[in-house]
């Protein structure tokens, strides 16, 4: 299985594929392949300078 482990701050989650993960910009974030099957990661990032325009719902 390819796997991806995602760090958030002190929080650490190992995602498979077909996963996603959301994070705010401004959080400092770590990705490690922990296999050794070639893995994939496809990853945007939005600044948060574009969310003053919504309002909270």
């Amino acid at each position: 299985m390819r796997s991806l482990e995602v760090t958030v701050g002190d929080e650490r989650r190992v995602l498979g594929a077909g996963d996603a993960y959301y994070v705010s910009s401004r959080r400092p974030r770590r990705f490690r392949f922990i296999e050794q099957e070639t893995c994939e990661l496809v990853s945007a990032c939005v600044p948060p300078s574009l969310y003053s325009w919504r309002k909270p719902t």
